[in-house]
């Protein structure tokens, strides 16, 4: 019973989400689904952005770590939205589900990796100070 509630909130809350941030005004299942799918493409577009720049301001040595940690947490935001959206397997709300989590977890990367880019001088702890 809990689950079901639970389940039945998420995916409503998703459905209100997406209804009121979609510029589109998306009024099927299959439209919602693909501008959820057309947010998270903008916002890997603005990670991949953001990481090039962290990437150009690197040493060797750092781009290499840089390149692990990045890899590693792509295989965490996919196996964790998975998870997260694992409540509407099988239905068609399930992509819009997925989508929505990539969407928020690449946004919240990218803000991750523009911070170092913000670094002010003297910083040790940053891997782009000036």
């Amino acid at each position: 019973m809990f689950r079901n509630l639970l389940l039945y909130f998420v995916v409503a809350s998703t459905v209100v989400f997406a209804l009121t941030n979609n510029e589109s005004h998306a009024q099927t299942q299959s439209d919602m689904n693909q501008q959820a799918s057309a947010d998270y493409k903008k916002a890997d577009a603005q990670l991949n952005k953001v990481y090039r720049e962290v990437f150009k301001k690197l040493d060797k040595s750092q781009k290499a770590d840089l390149k692990a940690a990045q890899n590693a947490w792509i295989e965490f935001r996919d196996l964790d939205c998975q998870f997260q959206s694992s409540g509407s397997a099988g239905g068609s709300v399930q992509s819009m589900v997925i989508a929505g989590c990539l969407t928020d977890k690449t946004d919240a990367r990218a803000k991750e990796l523009n911070a170092l880019l913000q670094c002010q001088e003297g910083d040790v702890s940053c891997v782009t100070a000036p």
